[in-house]
């Protein structure tokens, strides 16, 4: 069992592990265990996720965070990062079923859709053995069915972006990634 200012590696800022205590319904959380498929801890740890942005979803670091009283096998929230020389534009997906997608002006880009995906993008230069990305998009993922109380697209968005200044600030692109240290409210699509 874990308290929400320890989960993901203690990323979670006051506001954020608030947030996840009342989207979760708890105050203790558990994280994945065991290992991944290279070996590695599949619990989250900053420094492995800033090492493995460019690697395949099975090799990177993400943090599963769980109820700790729960038995169905389904995650109150994972977040996931990557790098990438891409991002969500606002307009395009405006264009699209926009319809329950909230915007945020956090990043280069930063939504939530309904009760469960919540998306984030921000400069962050980084590099690899085939060369540079400009961006690391950062996503989270909730189990509709573990969402409790008054879980809000604030809350997610606030546990993302928590989430994602610590990776900024340890890639040291913490001034070029606009990740406020408090959320501003949302955007009206």
């Amino acid at each position: 069992m874990t308290s929400a200012s320890r989960i993901c590696d203690g990323t979670l800022d006051k506001s954020a592990a608030e947030a996840l205590q009342r989207i979760g319904g708890k105050g203790e959380f558990s994280e994945l265990t065991g290992t991944t498929d290279t070996g590695e801890p599949n619990k989250f740890s900053i420094e492995r996720a800033s090492a493995h942005l460019h690697d395949e979803v099975d090799q990177r670091s993400r943090c599963t965070v769980y109820k700790a009283d729960d038995k169905s096998g389904h995650p109150l929230i994972q977040v996931d990062f990557k790098a990438s020389n891409d991002h969500p534009n606002r307009s395009e997906v405006e264009k699209g079923d926009s319809r329950g997608i909230t915007f945020y002006p956090v990043g280069v880009y930063a939504s939530t859709k309904q009760g469960y995906s919540t998306s984030l993008s921000f400069r962050c230069q980084t590099k690899n053995a085939k060369g540079k990305n400009q961006f690391i998009n950062a996503g989270m993922f909730s189990s509709a069915d573990q969402l409790e109380g008054k879980s809000t697209s604030m809350d997610r968005m606030t546990i993302l972006n928590s989430v994602s200044r610590r990776l900024a600030a340890k890639l040291g692109c913490q001034g070029e990634a606009q990740l406020p240290a408090k959320v501003p409210a949302p955007q009206a699509p």
